[in-house]
């Protein structure tokens, strides 16, 4: 397996793990009430910052388990062979890597950034409604300031757009 399969696959466990750890939570009996949605929103943001955690302590744990599993291959080498196998193993093709940045930006940008607005604003005591509306009107709004802004050709953009 290549790297960039070892930590998807990496990545889709732990994912799995994270979700199977807050259904439990939600379906257990320590969960909030379900019509308490600032409680679910505490909860939810609780559950993100444990989260990132988890994802950082793992992905520095899969480094150093790739890097010992690569010693043990390769231990008639010497040190600085074994790291420069350790880095051609670990390279990407550059093509993959803009790419999947520039999807990484816009989607996780804006569907977590609207996630979170949505939670903070129930946290706050927002009402539901009152909250997606909002969370809309923004994103709505940063989708024509991000995509015309930067688009070659500004057509359907709205006045507004080309002129700010």
């Amino acid at each position: 397996m290549s790297y960039t399969s070892k930590r998807n696959a990496v990545n889709i466990i732990v994912g799995i793990l994270l979700m199977t750890a807050y259904s439990i939570y939600a379906l257990g009996e320590s969960a909030p009430v379900p019509d308490n949605l600032k409680a679910w929103a505490v909860v939810m943001l609780v559950f993100i910052g444990i989260s990132i955690a988890v994802m950082i302590i793992i992905q520095v744990l899969f480094h150093i388990w790739l890097a010992i599993g690569i010693a043990v291959r390769e231990k008639e080498h010497t040190g600085k062979q074994v790291e420069r196998i350790m880095k051609s193993s670990m390279a990407e093709d550059e093509r993959y890597k803009l790419i999947s940045l520039k999807a990484s930006i816009v989607g996780y940008g804006f569907a977590g950034g609207g996630f979170i607005i949505a939670l903070v604003a129930l946290a706050f005591g927002l009402s539901a409604v009152r909250a997606a509306y909002h969370v809309r009107h923004i994103l709505h709004r940063l989708h024509y300031r991000v995509v015309c802004k930067y688009l070659p050709q500004r057509k359907g953009c709205p006045k507004w757009v080309k002129n700010y």
